[in-house]
């Protein structure tokens, strides 16, 4: 809060009511405190944490569903399936990270565009 601090009033207070200003202005930092803090935590809610979770979610959570409902009907086709699937990953794991570097090496040495 932007006050002067009490004790340099120009206003000579008895002791009572410098306790009662104080006591004031606490309470008034108080509130400010909680409203604060409360606004901090606000992204954090039930509410707002279940919405930015589901959205990051809701592909993979698709993905899960399609591959659950294949290995019910057609058990004895998802399982080489999954095996290619999990092999195409980890040489995924691989295969990104170099990509990722050789494109990052591409754009450093393209001349800037003239326009």
């Amino acid at each position: 809060m932007n006050h002067a601090p009490l004790s340099s009033a120009k206003v000579k207070l008895s002791a009572r009511q410098r306790r009662d200003a104080l006591l004031a202005e606490c309470a008034l930092q108080r509130t400010a405190l909680g409203v604060q803090t409360h606004q901090l935590f606000e992204p954090l809610s039930a509410g707002n944490l279940r919405q930015a979770i589901l959205a990051r979610l809701t592909v993979p959570l698709m993905v899960t569903g399609s591959v659950l409902g294949l290995m019910l009907l057609r058990p004895r086709r998802s399982l080489p399936w999954l095996l290619r699937a999990s092999a195409l990953l980890r040489h995924a794991k691989v295969a990104l990270p170099v990509i990722r570097s050789v494109l990052q090496r591409m754009n450093r040495h393209q001349p800037p565009v003239e326009k």
